[in-house]
């Protein structure tokens, strides 16, 4: 079983497991950094659609993407404000999104990619924001990739992410901190962090 495999196999579980998971903790670092202006985010890995439902709720102009579509089916039933899309992480390259986003959240998505793809997946993204725009990314807390009841985890603490961060281009690191699962019961350690597009100019 592959980890998409997972997600569509257990896709009403999980949205019902997460779709009122309160977030807001997380939420705000990312906010208070996006540019002035309209905003226009876009939610890789999606899942439930909390995160894309509450961006939307905030007037901001929403893509949201996860490569399952059982779980895709059920967050179109709850907000059709969103531009919902089946789209797994190697397709995002391919589409015409370059400096189209003022704001990327990656919540608990990315952990799903090996780490040696995680530097592309990162680049490929912030070739998505416009300048100045904000990503926003979570993992797991730890230094190892593991397969755990069906799902692929690379785990990243602050040693793993210096090492990716080396890789990323046109990308100024902004925060990083550790957060408490926010699911009731669960007290896991998740890592944050910010990056901003800085576009390099040639004079």
């Amino acid at each position: 079983m592959t980890t998409i495999d997972f997600y569509q196999t257990h896709a009403k579980d999980f949205f019902s497991q997460t779709i009122n998971v309160d977030m807001q903790n997380v939420y705000q670092p990312f906010l208070e950094r996006l540019p002035n202006g309209k905003q226009t985010i876009l939610d890789v890995g999606c899942g439930s659609g909390r995160d894309s439902i509450f961006f939307a709720n905030q007037g901001f102009d929403v893509t949201a993407i996860d490569g399952s579509q059982n779980l895709i089916d059920l967050a179109k039933q709850t907000d059709n404000r969103i531009n919902w899309q089946c789209l797994t992480f190697d397709k995002i390259a391919n589409q015409n999104w370059q400096n189209r986003f003022t704001g990327i959240w990656a919540c608990a998505s990315l952990l799903h990619v090996p780490f040696e793809e995680l530097p592309q997946i990162l680049n490929d993204l912030i070739g998505c924001l416009k300048p100045n725009g904000i990503l926003y990314a979570s993992f797991k807390y730890g230094d190892s990739e593991r397969d755990k009841e069906g799902r692929f985890f690379c785990d990243i603490n602050e040693e793993r992410w210096q090492l990716v961060e080396l890789k990323l281009q046109s990308a100024e690191y902004l925060k990083i901190w550790q957060t408490i699962d926010n699911r009731v019961a669960r007290q896991e350690i998740w890592l944050n962090v910010l990056l901003q597009h800085m576009p390099t100019t040639i004079d």
